[in-house]
């Protein structure tokens, strides 16, 4: 189990893997991010990650800035804290 902390929100959820991804499990917990096509295409749901590294289990065509993440298709590998 991952712990993800969204340092803009003050909000620390826990990721068991019953989500599909961290985007899922953020908006379950009450956070309200951008997000568009949900497959890690159009990057609207990129976000800095400050520490932490994720992994991409359903791959993605969209590539983040540095330092982003795309929170629609990636899971936490390690606990995480997000800029959101």
């Amino acid at each position: 189990m991952a712990k993800i902390q969204f340092t803009k929100s003050d909000i620390t959820i826990d990721f068991d893997g019953s989500h599909e991804s961290i985007l899922e499990a953020a908006e379950e917990a009450g956070l309200d991010l951008d997000y568009g096509c949900r497959m890690g295409n159009c990057t609207a749901c990129q976000q800095p990650v400050k520490s932490g590294e994720v992994s991409y289990p359903q791959g993605h065509t969209g590539e983040p800035d540095e330092g982003n993440a795309l929170l629609c298709c990636c899971v936490p590998d390690t606990d995480l804290v997000i800029e959101a």
